[in-house]
């Protein structure tokens, strides 16, 4: 099988949405059933516990939604470009152990961060969505595409009787 063939390049776009899919899902279910605030946001909003966990419960459940509708491929051209401003906010809230992932160079950072280097992959994770949103036509397993193209291929096929007869 050549990896460059169509339906490896598809099986791939299929693997990229997926797996970025599910990470906003278990991201978001997380947040909803600890009702805490996105790390992000938490870090640099000083709320109350109240509004803490209010604002965890509505953040959660919109990345489970977001995240399901990119992992079934539904409305991606509203729900990728959303997926990558999530993905691109957390990548950009961990600025630093992207850039200095094993604190080498960069110092004065929040150790709780700093300390692990697992935040390096929300940049792949963040290139990721953008390729998703680059290649969006060429996926075609998302179910948007084979509702559209199914629902086409009725047209043409009702408009061919309506010709014959």
């Amino acid at each position: 099988m050549i990896l460059t063939s169509t339906r490896m390049q598809r099986a791939s776009l299929l693997l990229l949405r997926v797996t970025t899919g599910f990470l906003l899902v278990w991201g978001g279910l997380n947040s909803v059933v600890k009702g805490n605030a996105p790390f992000g946001l938490g870090r640099n909003l000083h709320l109350s516990e109240t509004m803490g966990t209010l604002l965890g419960y509505s953040v959660g459940a919109m990345q489970v939604a977001i995240g399901a509708l990119c992992v079934i491929g539904l409305w991606r051209r509203v729900v990728l470009p959303v997926q990558a401003i999530i993905h691109g906010f957390t990548a950009i809230s961990v600025w630093w152990a992207i850039v200095d992932p094993y604190r080498w160079y960069i110092s004065g950072v929040d150790r709780i961060v700093f300390n692990s280097h697992v935040f390096y992959p929300t940049s792949i994770t963040f290139a990721a969505c953008v390729v998703l949103i680059a290649l969006r036509p060429q996926d075609r397993w998302a179910t948007d595409t084979l509702v559209s193209s199914h629902s086409r291929s009725g047209r043409h096929m009702k408009r061919d009787r309506a010709n014959r007869v």
